[in-house]
């Protein structure tokens, strides 16, 4: 009977250890909005390049939105993009750069910046170009969103 107790005793350590362990991995803030703004550079991304403006806009900041709406037409019909390549990336607090040391970020950060290379096509020549574009991120209410440049395209 005792030896049921302090295995139960020991399993029930294991168990609360194990779950301390783990929630503490979930409760980094930092991480969280670190693997947020991932995601959505991902999807944003994938949309861009198959010029699904639609599904792009949800990611526009909103004080940018009309003007992108407005020029990603001309975007659309214009520009093929062949390939990219994330080339660096950045990120700030308060307009001051944050040095890391690992791919975790560590430290609160509100904008980031990623150095794009992208070859593509315009209409109407048929030549490859090759451009380098920097897409910026800033956080607005607690969300990112990316603050276009469809200049750097057309």
């Amino acid at each position: 009977m005792q030896k049921l107790k302090s295995k139960k005793t020991i399993g029930i350590k294991l168990l609360l250890a194990t779950l301390f362990l783990v929630s503490c991995g979930t409760m980094n803030p930092f991480k969280q909005s670190q693997e947020e703004l991932d995601a959505k550079i991902k999807l944003f991304n994938l949309g861009f390049e198959s010029k699904a403006m639609d599904r792009c806009s949800v990611f526009i900041h909103p004080d940018f939105l009309e003007e992108f709406q407005r020029k990603s037409l001309d975007f659309q019909k214009k520009v093929t993009i062949l390939g990219t390549t994330t080339l660096d990336m950045k990120i700030f607090k308060d307009e001051k750069p944050v040095i890391t040391t690992s791919s975790v970020f560590e430290t609160d950060f509100d904008k980031a910046e990623i150095l794009i290379r992208y070859q593509l096509s315009v209409l109407p020549s048929t030549k490859v170009k090759t451009i380098i574009v920097k897409q910026k991120w800033v956080q607005f209410k607690d969300t990112w969103f990316v603050i276009p440049n469809l200049d750097s395209f057309v």
